[in-house]
């Protein structure tokens, strides 16, 4: 699998976003058609060959039919994956939800989001005390490169994810990567075709001829990164990655929901490092309505189950979000500042 096919797919999606994006809102089929179908076939899911994706598969859950937009199959042809496909522009947090009823009681590990522009993939794990989600990997085509998007949608090639373990192993590094316009280290590492003996035979030759290196991002302050203490106007902005003070990073997809969310992250850290102290139920004295933000019971649609006898309201705005997590943090003791925040990058 060399890059450069995969990165004119994402090149071509990406112009068809921008000269046909009315088409594509609201139209679940047509961003299928247009966007997900030829990324996914780049990364040899081809939907049209049973014998590696089926579409429309049907799933049984809560006493009721679905149907999953993609399932993905090993070499076994045993489902490995499902694809939730929204329309353009749809939150991904709608497809998150669908995608964890799907894998409730099933062996599946993993599941994909996507509206065509914005990808995301989780992990389920099975543990004593519960079904847990991680993200593994974000990505948003029009928001930067296509070579950028194209090596860290590599973690979905058939190759990769059908071997046991490899998307765990890389995925976490590909997010992180921040890479010149031409990229042209990582262009050539990844297009080295490999002679049979296990030696470099040839290099093909890349587009641009930048020297720039390669670059990690190491979680120090940029124009994309703020901490909680020092937010910006984030309307219309979307995280994809939360230091936490311990140093720790994970990867979010949203500023409050149901999963992989800054605020779930932020009070489930609190939660297992023992420094959630304040009193329960918690509720920020300015948030409207008077509802308790953290508390022992669960009685509402916008909660979350952290334990048996912790839930999280999470239908806050990013705003509000911010504003609460930092409310939160300054209630059990620890400076906001401590805190960092990635945020996705915009599309020029």
């Amino acid at each position: 699998m060399l890059l450069t096919p995969l990165t004119d797919t994402l090149a071509l999606v990406s112009d068809r976003i921008k000269n046909f994006e009315r088409e594509f809102t609201n139209n679940e089929t047509q961003t299928r058609l247009s966007l997900v179908d030829p990324v996914l076939t780049a990364l040899d899911w081809n939907p049209q060959d049973p014998s590696t994706v089926r579409v429309e598969f049907p799933i049984r859950q809560r006493n009721r039919n679905s149907k999953a937009d993609y399932v993905l199959l090993d070499l076994q042809q045993k489902p490995i994956a499902f694809v939730e496909a929204k329309s353009l522009g749809t939150d991904l947090g709608l497809a998150q939800d669908q995608l964890f009823e799907y894998t409730v009681g099933k062996s599946i590990p993993y599941a994909i989001a996507t509206n065509g522009a914005d990808w995301a993939v989780f992990k389920k794990e099975n543990k004593d005390t519960g079904v847990s989600i991680e993200v593994l990997l974000t990505v948003s085509i029009p928001g930067q490169s296509p070579t950028l998007a194209a090596i860290k949608l590599l973690s979905l090639w058939r190759g990769l994810l059908t071997s046991p373990s490899s998307i765990d192993q890389i995925s976490h590094a590909l997010n992180k990567l921040k890479v010149h316009p031409f990229e042209p280290e990582a262009v050539r590492a990844l297009n080295t075709e490999t002679a049979p003996d296990g030696s470099e035979e040839r290099t093909k030759p890349e587009r641009g001829t930048c020297d720039q290196p390669l670059q990690v991002n190491d979680g120090t302050s940029s124009d994309k990164t703020f901490t909680l203490s020092n937010p910006p106007d984030v309307s219309g902005k979307k995280p994809v990655e939360l230091t936490l003070p311990d140093g720790t990073a994970k990867s979010v997809i949203s500023w409050s929901g149901k999963h992989s969310s800054m605020f779930v992250e932020i009070v489930t850290w609190l939660s297992n490092t023992d420094q959630l102290n304040v009193a329960l139920p918690w509720n920020e004295e300015n948030y409207p309505h008077k509802r308790n933000i953290i508390d022992r019971k669960g009685h509402e649609k916008w909660q979350v189950k952290l334990k048996s006898d912790l839930f999280l309201l999470v239908d806050h705005d990013a705003t509000s979000s911010l504003y609460i997590a930092t409310k939160l943090l300054t209630d059990c003791g620890i400076n906001s500042s401590e805190v960092k925040v990635t945020l996705a990058p915009q599309e020029q």
